[in-house]
């Protein structure tokens, strides 16, 4: 009896692997996303060894003025990029076949962000010491930043890129692009040289990405044919300016806190906290692989008006993630002391801090792509109220909990507003397409 309830088990299993893989799109997303989860891990496994390396090469004072300096140009990045970023997919997604547009698209981006850049970066060297001082209270900070402020550069040239050649399927170049190829360069650099000063390994990095970013550039203008034509700047304008203020708020929720802490508390729990922000976004690793393949699919069936193949993919995608990060979220949760503790004994502090962080990067999760959907489809405006609720509240509540529970009232705040984020984004996805994110079981 058990073994033919066992056998009609794995045969109705395989019933609906067949029915779903019969279906041309969701088998190319699940075949994509597949190949972009093991590129991903890739990533996520390099990500977390970088991060181990300064943590365990640096220590915890040494490593706190690292990542407190890496969140600041993060963060100026951002600003610096002017909304390019998803208008850069968004377009390249839509005339992915003609070259010549392709690359229009991306120089014209390049030309509007790199002066920007340019100027952020001499400000940031310029002020550094004044920064340090006057704001963070830590005069060891000055050196790192200044040496790590041409990376505002490197990264605006990596993030657009990398945008470029997702809209083109170009997923073996485009994660390396984003993720991988700075990380282990400077890591290697960090290593063989025995770097265990902040400001040496904010150099490092400076140069890894000035490496990456020239590199990747030419690997994806090279190939492109002389089909198409020059795009309308006024038309990717109107669609960057809500994009920006889309992403710098979402850039504000994820980078924000690191800095306010910094200005609180001692360099060492910037460090707690930011590694443990790390290891908690592993968990969402799997959602940025899915964004990776579904986000062009959404500006593509947009573009058609193919409402049902958004709908498809955006429920199949949910399905993936929910199957595929239940485990490393539970693991996490179970297991906070012994993930720190790998980064260093008095990084064990920060365990609470990793089971706050995951919980909202949970949710982060089982939400989908909503935050694509909305801004693929042309609803980028509800995607900026959207970030404009959560950023805020980032902003007003993390320094009132930091300065009363300390780094432990930081995380609960990220927490909670990257959970409104995106169940705002599940409301607003609903109301203008139609579905529901949350409801994946429902038939496809």
């Amino acid at each position: 009896m058990h073994l033919l309830l066992r056998n009609q088990t794995e045969t109705l299993m395989l019933s609906k692997v067949k029915t779903v893989l019969s279906d041309t799109e969701h088998r190319h997303t699940a075949i994509n996303a597949a190949i972009a989860l093991s590129i991903r891990v890739l990533g996520a496994g390099m990500a977390f060894f970088f991060n181990l390396i300064i943590a365990r090469q640096l220590g915890a004072e040494q490593s706190g003025y690292f990542f407190l300096a890496l969140a600041l140009v993060m963060l100026l990045s951002a600003v610096a990029r002017l909304g390019f970023d998803n208008t850069v997919l968004r377009f390249t997604s839509a005339d992915a076949g003609y070259g010549y547009t392709v690359k229009a698209i991306l120089n014209f981006a390049l030309k509007c962000v790199l002066p920007v850049s340019f100027v952020f970066t001499v400000i940031t060297y310029t002020l550094a010491p004044w920064v340090a001082e006057n704001i963070f209270n830590k005069p060891g900070l000055a050196k790192s930043l200044q040496y790590i402020a041409p990376a505002i550069i490197g990264l605006s040239v990596v993030f657009l890129v990398a945008m470029s050649l997702q809209a083109r399927h170009k997923l073996i170049a485009s994660i390396p692009c984003q993720n991988i190829a700075h990380f282990m360069l400077c890591g290697a650099a960090i290593i063989v040289f025995s770097v265990d000063s902040a400001s040496t390994a904010a150099l490092y990095l400076s140069l890894s990405l000035g490496i990456t970013s020239s590199f990747f550039y030419w690997l994806s203008i090279k190939n492109l044919n002389n089909n198409g034509e020059k795009t309308e700047p006024k038309k990717l304008w109107h669609s960057a300016r809500p994009n920006w203020f889309i992403i710098m708020m979402n850039q504000s929720v994820q980078w924000s806190a690191p800095i306010i802490i910094g200005v609180f508390l001692v360099a060492e729990q910037v460090a707690f906290f930011s590694v443990a922000q790390r290891v908690a976004l592993l968990t969402s690793f799997i959602l940025m692989a899915v964004n990776l393949v579904v986000a062009p699919k959404f500006s593509a069936f947009h573009a058609k008006g193919d409402d049902v193949g958004i709908r498809k993919t955006a429920l199949f995608s949910v399905r993936l993630l929910v199957l595929s990060a239940l485990p490393i979220v539970l693991f996490m949760l179970a297991f906070p002391e012994f993930l720190m503790g790998l980064f260093g004994e008095e990084f064990r502090q920060g365990a609470l801090i990793l089971q706050i962080l995951v919980l909202g990067q949970a949710v982060n999760v089982v939400t989908g792509s909503v935050g694509f959907l909305l801004q693929m489809t042309g609803h980028e405006r509800d995607m900026r109220l959207v970030t404009l609720i959560s950023g805020f509240g980032v902003l007003i509540s993390v320094p009132i909990f930091t300065k009363f529970f300390g780094a432990f009232g930081a995380a609960a705040a990220t927490a909670f507003f990257i959970s409104v984020q995106n169940l705002l984004a599940v409301y607003f996805v609903k109301k203008r397409l139609g579905f529901n994110t949350l409801m994946f079981w429902q038939k496809i």
